[in-house]
């Protein structure tokens, strides 16, 4: 199974969004650090992080009814781990959040929140904005926190890039989302701004298979995408399920294009004057003699032929031509039979 790959940021990016929020903070107004009850707290359901269990779960419990109880069940487990951490080393980094009538509503850190409730805290660090910043900036701050403290999925990645860019569109016009905008907007490197592109505009099925969990990498995913057929993209999701690799992928996707050049090939109109025999070609590997031999050898009604090309050399090219030359010649005898 390939390695899973881990979406990441460089420090030198790390500093450049660090000082994109400063700006948004100075935009947004006045901020203050403080000790916040963790009951004046509220999530944000339009996070880009969609986890199922919320602050109820946590308080009360997980209903064996629930519908989503195996979903909540495994990120109430991710979730005590992240509370040792916390009980150990206290939370780090403070959570971010906007006043929002008498509560706070959480821009970033929903998890710290959640864990903190777990082992008994009645209390949390957090940076407060007086005013809710502007949508565009919101959600540029919760891509920052996502991207550089957690793991997302890669449906909640594109959904997170899409609400991005629809905000952006919102503040300066329809502009056409290209990877150099999606670039200067994130700060991301050229080639992974155009494989998120291109997994935003994926086929139908290959964004199906993102939302599933099918397709998990954005690099496979962007892949899937540029692959015309949609049989062969059935055929490399199924891949991406079993755990392939992206080298594999490339190489399924090869072997199909070679296959329908082959079948263009066999398939195109004669021209010229007709032939009186076919070429059979020529090859410098052995083995691919071997395996039409065998091929052909393994059919019961050729099988009686085994002792003679049970004898070839097939390391020697020289009884490899004669041994396929004699193939040929009983074949065509058997033919005419």
């Amino acid at each position: 199974m390939s390695k899973k790959k881990r979406f990441g940021i460089s420090e030198a990016l790390t500093r450049g969004l660090s000082e994109t929020i400063h700006v948004v903070e100075n935009n947004a107004g006045i901020f203050r650090n403080i000790i916040l009850p963790l009951s004046r707290i509220e999530l944000d359901p339009d996070n880009p992080r969609k986890l199922a269990i919320d602050l109820t779960d946590v308080r009360q419990g997980i209903r064996p009814d629930d519908p989503l109880y195996a979903r909540k069940q495994e990120e109430l487990e991710k979730l005590k781990e992240l509370a040792h951490t916390i009980k150990t080393n206290g939370v780090i980094n403070p959570v971010v959040v906007y006043k929002r009538g008498e509560l706070y509503r959480m821009v970033a850190g929903e998890r710290r929140c959640l864990a903190s409730l777990l082992i008994g805290k009645q209390e949390i660090e957090a940076r407060v904005f007086n005013e809710k910043p502007k949508n565009f900036e919101l959600k540029l701050i919760q891509w920052v926190e996502n991207t550089a403290r957690e793991d997302l999925t890669l449906a909640e990645r594109l959904d997170n890039m899409r609400d991005i860019i629809r905000e952006y569109q919102g503040q300066h016009g329809q502009v056409e989302v290209t990877a150099t905008l999606i670039k200067t907007i994130t700060g991301l490197s050229l080639s992974q701004t155009t494989y998120y592109l291109t997994a935003l505009n994926a086929p139908e099925d290959v964004q199906v298979g993102i939302q599933n969990g099918s397709i998990r990498n954005l690099d496979k995913a962007a892949l899937i995408a540029g692959v015309l057929s949609s049989e062969v993209r059935q055929q490399l999701m199924q891949a991406c399920v079993a755990g392939s690799s992206l080298k594999a992928l490339k190489s399924l996707i090869n072997q199909q294009k070679m296959i329908k050049h082959h079948q263009a090939r066999l398939s195109t109109s004669k021209r010229g004057r007709q032939t009186a025999k076919i070429n059979m070609g020529t090859t410098m590997k052995a083995a691919v003699i071997k395996t039409i031999v065998d091929c052909v050898i393994s059919k019961k009604e050729y099988d009686k032929y085994l002792d003679i090309f049970s004898r070839v050399d097939w390391m020697d090219l020289r009884q490899t031509t004669h041994a396929f030359r004699k193939l040929i010649e009983l074949l065509e005898v058997e033919m005419v039979a």
